[in-house]
C-alpha cells in the first residue's frame, strides 16, 4: 500500500508541535537553516509556532525526510525522540500523568494514538509474565521505519519513565532491526534492556506493573482534560447511518484496506472531522477496520487459496507476520492453523 494523494492534498493533517520540535533541534545541534528543512513544504518558520497548528501530513514527511538527508545522523530519531516529553503531546501527554494507574494510562494512549500517530496500529498482547504493547505501521509511509519505532518506542519510554521511575529498568524495549553502528546511543537514552532483531516492535511490560499508581493522579483533573480532548475532536455530529456507510464502504472497497485518510476523503470530510463522527458513535475507524479484517481474513482462508502473505497484503499489514499474530489474538490459532480446521466460526 503506497501512499496515495489524500495525503499530498492535505486533507490528512496531524499535530505541528512535533515538527516543530524536530526543526529546533536540527537548529540547535546541527545549525541547519530552518528554511532549508522546510524546502518543499510551502511553510516558513514562524508559522511552527502557532500553537494549535495543524500540518498537512505530507509536509510533515517531508520535514522527516529533509531532516535525516541534511542531518546525516543515524542517531537523528533517538536524539529527537529523547526531546519529547509527555508535555510535547500536549491533552494528551497530561491526560496520560493523570491516570489512576499504569494500566488506564496504557488504555487511554491506545484510545487516542490515531491522534498522535494515526499511521500506527497499536495493540496489546499477553506474553508469559508480561503485557506486551505492540507496534505497527499500517501502511507504506515514505518515511524510514527504523526512525520511526525509534521516535515512537523512546517516546514511549519518556512517558513510562515518569510514572515507573527507576523501574523502567526492568522493562525490555523490542526492534526489529538488526543492531545498527550506534547501538550505544540506544543504551544511553533506555534504561532499560534493548533487544535487536525482535519478531515486532513494541515493549514488554511485567504484569506486576499495571496496577502501578501514576504518581500524579488526578481523578478530576484527568476528567477535565479528557473533557478537552474530546471536545477538540467533536466538529460535527454523526448521522445515525454514519457507521454503516463506512461499514459498507470497507466491504465493498477493492484492493488493499484503505487508510482513514483516505476513506474520510470519500465522505468528503478532513480525517478530523471523519474521527469525530465514529466517536458520537462509540466506535473508531480502527475498530471498524479490524472488524472487517478479521471478516475478510476469515473469508479468504476459508474460501480461496491465497496464501497468508497474500491475505496480509490484501488486509493492509507490511508484514505476514504481523497479520499473523493479530489473527491469533481474534481467533486464537494463527492463519495456517486456522485454515486447516483448528478453529470453528
Amino acid at each position: 500500500m503506497t501512499m496515495q494523494n489524500s495525503a499530498s492534498e492535505g486533507r490528512f493533517l496531524t499535530f505541528g508541535a512535533y515538527p516543530r520540535k524536530l526543526v529546533q533541534l536540527l537548529e540547535e545541534d546541527w545549525n541547519i537553516p530552518a528554511e532549508k528543512i522546510l524546502e518543499g513544504t510551502g511553510l516558513v518558520r514562524s508559522q511552527l509556532d502557532a500553537p494549535e497548528l495543524l500540518l498537512p501530513f505530507a509536509d510533515v514527511v517531508t520535514i522527516f525526510n529533509n531532516s535525516s538527508r541534511l542531518s546525516q545522523s543515524s542517531d537523528m530519531g533517538l536524539r529527537y525522540a529523547a526531546t519529547l516529553r509527555p508535555s510535547s503531546h500536549g491533552l494528551l501527554g497530561a491526560a496520560v500523568l493523570t491516570c489512576h494507574d499504569l494500566q488506564s494510562a496504557i488504555d487511554l494512549f491506545y484510545d487516542y494514538v490515531g491522534l498522535i500517530a494515526p499511521f500506527l496500529l497499536m495493540h496489546q498482547e499477553e506474553r508469559r509474565n508480561n503485557r506486551v504493547l505492540v507496534f505497527d505501521m499500517i501502511s507504506d509511509v515514505p518515511v524510514d521505519p527504523v526512525l520511526i519505532y525509534d521516535i515512537t518506542l523512546l517516546s514511549a519510554f519518556n512517558i513510562l519513565k515518569l510514572i515507573l521511575g527507576v523501574r523502567t529498568r526492568e522493562l525490555v524495549f523490542h526492534f526489529a532491526h538488526a543492531a545498527p553502528p550506534h547501538a550505544d546511543a540506544y543504551s544511553r537514552h533506555f534504561d532499560s534492556h534493548v533487544q535487536f532483531n525482535a519478531s515486532f516492535n513494541g515493549v514488554s511490560i511485567p504484569h506486576e506493573f499495571l496496577d502501578y499508581p501514576v504518581p500524579t493522579s488526578d481523578e478530576d483533573t484527568h476528567r477535565l482534560l479528557v473533557g478537552q480532548i474530546c471536545e477538540r475532536m467533536e466538529v460535527v455530529h454523526a448521522q445515525s447511518s454514519f457507521v454503516d456507510s463506512v461499514r459498507f464502504y470497507l466491504k465493498r472497497n477493492e484492493g488493499p484496506l484503505p487508510r482513514m485518510s483516505s476513506v474520510a476523503l470519500s465522505f468528503n470530510m478532513s480525517a478530523r472531522t471523519f474521527r469525530n463522527r465514529l466517536r458520537r458513535h462509540n466506535t473508531s475507524f480502527q475498530l471498524l477496520l479490524d472488524k472487517e479484517r478479521h471478516e475478510q481474513a476469515v473469508h479468504y482462508l476459508r474460501g480461496t487459496d491465497k496464501s497468508v502473505k497474500e491475505i496480509a497484503y490484501i488486509l493492509g499489514f507490511q508484514e505476514s507476520s504481523n497479520f499473523s499474530r493479530v489473527f491469533k489474538k481474534w481467533t486464537g490459532v494463527t492463519p495456517l492453523d486456522y485454515r486447516r480446521g483448528g478453529a470453528c466460526a
